[in-house]
């Protein structure tokens, strides 16, 4: 597959441009030596170069904050097709979507009563935003770019959009009390079976999840030993369960909470399409600090072929990615505990989120 289609690299240049173009207004004025020996600070832009498993990385970070409200009618990446003779990756395809990423809608920040005089922009917060190319020689010493990512030392912000399919790593957490996902059993089952008298017994017991990138049907998170692309649903993986920290319950629970390759726990769906979900939050709803509420390690790339980026919440590690476009919104770690770039109520991901307003008024964007 070569780098990306024109359309995929069009759709790229466009991101890159609407996440990274700001306007600022300051009225320029030479320094005397008296007031330079007075000041300190690196640059705005600086350059870090790095090699690894025989890519040549070269990333120029912009050092500071950008707050954005930001719509794109359709974001398409990674479109391309298919096969699994040309790459073995391709064999982790599980949906006939014709892009990698595919989200209609998309957008970046919201606004708060939108269609009155007192609209106000709640915007999207970058910090420390970035620009990576991956060189790589091929078989005849030539040396050629394999992959390009756009990435985020941090971000915080509503994220909006209709999509259709995703690829990358998209890990979020979902937690409840019990007697929401009973209430939600109860309307859409008839009787009270095991699940139901199990639920029942949870009563407002806490349950939690990890939620990722899933096959439809299945719950599944590689096929024919590769990881999938072109995901629909998000939901519990097979194989893993709703827990609780509650002490009567928390042995007991994964034997009636598994997912066990039905997209089903305890008789409620485990697994939701990603178009259920028009609006999620970025980071630490309740933290508006940027330097500590912000999600790290976010990216867009494309590459082609299965490039290793440098996971910027841990330096020591490497990301995995298919040719293609891939799209990482992964969990981190703080030193004490996981952290989820996006957390979403039981409620919520049982039912689907709706949009936050994106534009101001009712005249569109």
């Amino acid at each position: 597959m070569p780098l990306a289609s024109k359309r995929c690299r069009f759709t790229f240049v466009l991101l890159a441009a609407s996440l990274l173009c700001a306007s600022a207004g300051a009225e320029l004025r030479p320094l005397d030596d008296g007031e330079l020996s007075a000041v300190s600070g690196q640059g705005l832009i600086n350059l870090d170069a790095l090699t690894y498993g025989g890519y040549e990385y070269t990333r120029l970070n912009i050092g500071g904050d950008m707050k954005l409200l930001t719509n794109i009618d359709k974001l398409r990446m990674g479109n391309f097709a298919r096969s699994s003779s040309s790459n073995p990756s391709n064999l982790g395809t599980v949906s006939n979507q014709a892009a990698d990423i595919a989200i209609d809608n998309f957008a970046l920040g919201r606004v708060d009563n939108a269609n009155s005089a007192n609209a106000q922009i709640v915007p999207f917060e970058i910090r420390d935003p970035y620009i990576e190319l991956a060189f790589k020689n091929n078989g005849n010493g030539v040396r050629e770019i394999a992959g390009v990512r756009l990435g985020f030392g941090r971000a915080r912000g509503d994220l909006s959009g209709d999509i259709h399919s995703l690829t990358g790593t998209m890990e979020g957490y979902i937690n409840g009390p019990a007697s929401i996902a009973l209430e939600y059993y109860k309307q859409t089952h008839s009787g009270c079976d095991s699940n139901c008298i199990a639920l029942s017994l949870a009563g407002d017991a806490e349950l939690y999840s990890k939620v990722q990138l899933v096959k439809q049907g299945t719950g599944d998170i590689t096929q024919n030993g590769v990881p999938i692309n072109r995901a629909t649903q998000i939901g519990v993986a097979n194989g893993e369960s709703f827990q609780t920290d509650n002490a009567s319950l928390k042995d007991l629970l994964p034997l009636l909470a598994t997912q066990g390759g039905d997209c089903k726990a305890s008789g409620l769906p485990a697994c939701f399409p990603l178009l259920n979900y028009k609006s999620i939050f970025v980071g630490d709803r309740l933290n508006s600090n940027l330097a500590t509420g912000g999600a790290q390690g976010i990216f867009f790339s494309v590459q082609g072929q299965n490039v290793p980026w440098q996971d910027l919440s841990d330096k020591s590690k490497f990301i995995q990615t298919q040719a293609g476009a891939f799209a990482n919104f992964a969990k981190y770690s703080d030193g004490n505990k996981d952290i989820y770039p996006f957390a979403v109520a039981l409620y919520d991901a049982l039912r689907g989120t709706a949009r936050v307003d994106t534009c101001i008024g009712g005249k569109g964007c």
